[in-house]
């Protein structure tokens, strides 16, 4: 592989994992349930993506709009997508956010491993000192905060549920990234997930009305910002990189979430948060560079 061929791929995961760490802050001002503020995420997201399917149709990448092959991909794309988002929400009223979110990014391990189990595939040196120092950064962004006790096992077993989800939806889209467009692919992954996210919702009794207004800020800009252009930057590159790479750039989601909190909500930044910060940064430049 050369890095002028990988480094716009990177770049856009890079952007796109940015994006997808302002999640936390639009779900914090919503009033619904966990689950269900992430069925309307999805649900939200489908007209803008279905333009996105009838550009491409328009522009002669599909032939068709209705998925004649892949569709297994496609529909365990978006029941691992659902799950995870269901299980990292779910976490948190189990345990604490910092270690839901510290647990949710396991992804960077659990891609490599399940890899060269399934697929027999092995990740360099390189990569696993990377993803190490990555994973070192997140524990020192969330460190002073995380709460390791017998109350929260349970959410944080939840938790780590959700990086295992994260992991099988990243592979899984790779698989059918290259023989499928990005916005037919997400498209239709975010079908199947706003089915079992609206099964998940019923099955938990949480409230699917009404909608405030904050619920509606909410739920928009986590349609846009985070899953058209968040999760859609990273789906391209995802075509261009393999999954181990975009788990280990997804670290920049809890870097990102930081910051917003520091300049949105005045959470203080201490040295350690700042280290931590640097590791992450430091783990994907050394991924970069080593493509």
């Amino acid at each position: 592989m050369q890095n002028s061929h990988l480094m716009k791929p990177i770049l856009l995961a890079c952007l796109g994992s940015t994006l997808i760490g302002s999640s936390a802050i639009f779900v914090r001002i919503s009033e619904l349930g966990p689950i269900t503020t992430g069925f309307y995420r999805m649900l939200f997201a489908l007209p803008l993506l279905a333009l996105w399917m009838r550009w491409e149709r328009n522009q002669g990448i599909l032939t068709t709009l209705f998925p004649t092959k892949g569709i297994q991909g496609l529909f365990l794309a978006g029941a691992f997508f659902a799950i995870d988002l269901s299980l990292w929400n779910w976490s948190i009223d189990h345990t604490t956010i910092v270690n839901s979110t510290l647990f949710n990014n396991t992804a960077a391990f659990f891609v490599p491993f399940l890899m060269w189990i399934v697929f027999r595939k092995k990740q360099s040196l390189r990569f696993m000192v990377a993803a190490t120092t990555g994973f070192i950064g997140c524990l020192f962004l969330v460190g002073e905060s995380i709460s390791i006790s017998f109350n929260n096992l349970f959410g944080d077993v939840v938790a780590l549920g959700s990086g295992v989800m994260v992991a099988l939806y990243l592979i899984s889209i790779q698989r059918i990234r290259e023989e499928i467009s990005t916005g037919f692919l997400m498209f239709w992954t975010c079908i199947f997930s706003v089915f079992f996210l609206g099964f998940f919702s019923y099955v938990s009794g949480e409230s699917f009305w009404p909608l405030t207004f904050k619920d509606i800020i909410s739920v928009f800009g986590q349609a846009v910002l985070v899953h058209v252009v968040g999760q859609s930057l990273l789906t391209y590159s995802l075509g261009k990189i393999p999954a181990a790479f975009a788990a280990l750039i997804l670290f920049l989601a809890p870097l990102t979430g930081a910051i917003l909190g520091w300049i949105i909500y005045a959470e203080a930044l201490s040295f350690i948060n700042i280290l931590g910060m640097a590791l992450i940064m430091l783990s994907v430049v050394a991924i970069r560079k080593g493509s």
